[in-house]
């Protein structure tokens, strides 16, 4: 796709998700290098089912940049399970003052992460690789993160285990989920207790996606959590526990 086109899609799609404020200046030069950068990677690694301009667009970094507006100001934010690098790629470029530390167990998605992210200059964004149930017992990780999000990772009762933990007293758990949410929430109230984490907010909307072919797959959940204590120091549990009995 040419640049010009890619930059007109990407206008209409980011002013009808209500985020134009990201689509300015040379962030729209580096969203475009990052595009042609995933979609060339993705040819030889799994990155993403998504494999043209106008899903990346949509599907990639529009949705992940409805997160944005949920984070504060210069906050230090964790990234769990970022496989390829959605949403801490575009939030770097979106928002310069967070500092972004990418999160994924499979170490050739962390390389990459780390290698666009060179390639584009961002200087506010680091990668772990590691399992979050172990790194959430390291002290070097645990309750060090303002902001712990992580989208289309597992089930919202299994991802708060695994993301709770290393946000900090006072800080916010962030799942970005689609059109199976409410049910999730419903399913996550004994994790939610347990982890001593409180919904500060359910912001629903459909996503705007020029290519959707049904509008229930359009929908979209940001529950915003805030952590009201430390997580109880039993968790995270192994992920055999997790997953065997999620809380």
């Amino acid at each position: 796709m040419e640049k010009q086109e890619f930059f007109e899609i990407s206008e209409q799609v980011f002013a009808n998700n209500h985020i134009s404020e990201f689509w300015q200046g040379e962030k729209r030069d580096v969203l475009f290098d990052l595009c042609n950068i995933m979609l060339e990677q993705n040819k030889v690694m799994n990155l993403s089912a998504i494999r043209d301009e106008s899903g990346v667009i949509c599907r990639h970094f529009a949705d992940s940049l409805t997160v944005a507006k949920h984070i504060p100001s210069g906050a230090k934010v964790l990234d769990v399970g970022s496989g390829g690098g959605m949403p801490a790629l575009p939030l770097a470029v979106a928002r310069p003052d967070l500092h972004i530390t990418a999160l994924d167990a499979t170490a050739k998605k962390t390389a990459y992460i780390a290698s666009a992210a060179q390639k584009l200059g961002l200087s506010n964004i680091s990668t772990i690789c590691g399992r979050a149930e172990e790194l959430g017992n390291d002290v070097k990780y645990r309750e060090k993160f303002d902001v712990v999000c992580a989208r289309a990772v597992a089930e919202l009762r299994i991802l708060a285990e695994w993301c709770v933990p290393f946000a900090k007293k006072d800080g916010l758990f962030i799942a970005m989920k689609g059109k199976n949410g409410v049910a999730e929430l419903d399913s996550a109230a004994n994790a939610v207790k347990t982890l001593l984490i409180s919904l500060e907010k359910d912001d629903s909307f459909n996503l705007f996606d020029i290519s959707a072919q049904n509008e229930a797959d359009a929908a979209r959940h940001i529950f915003v959590f805030r952590k009201k204590a430390p997580t109880p120091s039993k968790y995270p549990r192994t992920n055999a526990q997790i997953q065997k009995k999620p809380l």
